[in-house]
């Protein structure tokens, strides 16, 4: 029996965002915005959050700074009923941290610090106590430059030896990010990337012919997210589908990828099967798009599940 419904392990990052702001300020000048905030973002941070907002029992595993970003990271998963128990402090190096100015379509860019996400690693110990949890979820490769290769493989086959399921996202993936990738491949049971992250790693092709490619070398269930134009779905079993996005105005588009992984875990603890799961995880995204921030609009299971049912779709655009 595991403590946990979700063990999220990787890259936590506190964002800072702005809206909205075509270009950067005069040199000694201002730009004036309608709105800033700050957020738990990143591939295992963002993902965490929205799960317990969602209702999951959650920890998250990371190591952050001895600064005020670690200390507000901390506190706001906390307050979200996240356990902090196994995030590691660095006092040597600082917390990532990321600013984002948001553009008029809700398109972003950022200026990134790495910090702790260059140095976080767990050893045996630190992995049995990761996979503390129905579902390990590892989201970040590609950023993690000191548990990338070797400690991610030996965490996702602890994983699998447990019998847990697994769950996989990466981050500003490029055609080399595939060698740190592809021995993962055997030991995720959903592979959840963005299909410009997939294309790049798989060297191209339509969303079909990705999703067949990670298949073929190990992937279960491969969920290409295609932004406006929804999911293509390639399951265990059965022939794959995609499925379109909600018709919505969108604001922000950090965190979208994050809160649709985070959707598809609440799909397997739920028991549902993959086509109501990744329908909610587009629900799920769509509420975070239509905010500020890796949370958006987000609020509780109940809200969710029934804009799933009622908030229009748009055309399939395959």
């Amino acid at each position: 029996m595991t403590q946990f419904d979700l063990s999220a392990v990787g890259f936590v990052v506190l964002d800072t965002l702005c809206a909205h702001a075509d270009a950067m300020p005069p040199r000694g000048g201002a730009t004036f915005v309608d709105q800033m905030t700050m957020t738990v973002a990143g591939t295992a941070g963002a993902t965490a959050l929205d799960c317990a907002t969602l209702g999951l029992n959650v920890q998250v595993t990371t190591e952050l700074g001895c600064d005020p970003m670690g200390d507000w990271l901390v506190s706001a998963m906390e307050k979200a009923g996240v356990n902090t128990g196994s995030v590691s402090r660095n006092a040597k190096v600082q917390s990532p941290m990321s600013m984002l100015p948001i553009a008029p379509d809700g398109a972003r860019a950022a200026f990134f610090v790495p910090g702790t996400s260059n140095t976080f690693t767990l050893d045996a110990a630190g992995i049995e106590a990761a996979c503390n949890a129905r579902i390990v979820h590892l989201g970040g490769t590609g950023l993690l430059a000191a548990f990338d290769g070797a400690p991610s493989l030996a965490l996702l086959k602890r994983a699998k030896a447990l019998g847990r399921t697994t769950v996989f996202d990466l981050i500003l993936a490029n055609d080399a990010t595939i060698s740190l990738v592809e021995p993962l491949l055997p030991y995720i049971d959903y592979f959840v990337p963005s299909i410009e992250e997939a294309r790049a790693m798989a060297g191209g092709g339509t969303p079909a012919e990705v999703a067949a490619w990670f298949k073929t070398r190990g992937v279960k269930n491969a969920l290409i997210t295609l932004e406006a134009d929804g999911v293509w779905v390639d399951p265990a079993e059965g022939e794959a589908f995609q499925l379109p996005a909600h018709q919505i105005d969108v604001v922000d588009t950090t965190g979208c990828g994050d809160s649709f992984t985070a959707g598809v875990i609440i799909g397997i603890v739920k028991g549902w099967d993959i086509a109501k799961t990744a329908r909610f995880a587009n629900t799920v995204a769509a509420h975070v798009a239509q905010g500020l921030g890796s949370q958006g609009i987000l609020k509780d299971f109940e809200q969710t599940h029934a804009a799933m049912e009622t908030w229009p779709l748009k055309e399939l655009n395959p």
